[in-house]
């Protein structure tokens, strides 16, 4: 009998702690929409509604929206509002029209907003002129004269690599001529008592010219250099 009084005893103690409730925390309300926020969403759009003119290669220069809002299941939000997204462009466009649905749909999506009641808004969108695409104008005919000029005209360049003394020397250079007009260098007859390191520093400068003639194919050309040697 005394064990029964000891449970039904603890029973009336725990029994107020267990039956108080959580502490109440109230959600955050979300401002209601209007005709103001649904304006600035729709017209925040502008660089994006840009990019659809740009990816479709739309040829329309102006882009009239119409987005209608209407509440959905509650508690209703943005996520789950009713949405009418109309767009017309002049000329008519249907690929970009499509792109921008998507694109104002989206954001309104992923807006923050409580819908109460039915909202509407128009704007006019004015498409940036886009730059036509530059005309790719066919490279000039391969020709080697070309060739011996260019490296003729960095003759002073070229024998700075060898760092000679003593008499006047020549140079002999073999070019490789790449369809996309550079230049490579594939082998020197450097004159005697050059700088170890003249066959690299060569090599390198070749390498930043080029001409402006586009061979079909590689092309080998060889160029001699008339070198005037340093005077010590």
């Amino acid at each position: 009998m005394r064990r029964t009084l000891l449970f039904a005893l603890s029973l009336v103690i725990a029994a107020p702690a267990a039956a108080q409730p959580r502490e109440y925390r109230p959600a955050q309300a979300l401002p209601e929409l209007d005709r103001g926020s649904l304006s600035s969403i729709v017209l925040g759009q502008e660089r994006s509604i840009e990019g659809c003119a740009s990816r479709t290669d739309a040829a329309a220069y102006v882009a009239t929206v119409s987005a209608r809002v209407s509440p959905g299941a509650a508690p209703s939000t943005l996520y789950g509002a009713r949405i009418a997204i109309d767009v017309v462009s002049r000329p008519r466009d249907h690929e970009f029209e499509r792109c921008v649905r998507r694109t104002i749909a989206d954001a309104l999506r992923h807006s923050t907003y409580a819908v109460g009641r039915s909202v509407s808004a128009r704007h006019t969108f004015q498409i940036a002129e886009r730059r036509a695409p530059p005309i790719e104008r066919p490279a000039p005919p391969f020709d080697e004269r070309e060739v011996q000029r260019v490296l003729a005209s960095h003759r002073h360049t070229l024998q700075q690599c060898l760092e000679l003394a003593g008499v006047p020397e020549q140079l002999t250079l073999r070019v490789a001529v790449r369809p996309d007009g550079s230049l490579v260098l594939t082998s020197a007859d450097v004159p005697t008592g050059s700088a170890s390191r003249a066959l690299g520093c060569l090599s390198t400068r070749v390498s930043r010219l080029r001409v402006s003639g586009r061979p079909a194919r590689t092309v080998a050309v060889v160029h001699t250099l008339g070198v005037q040697s340093r005077a010590w």
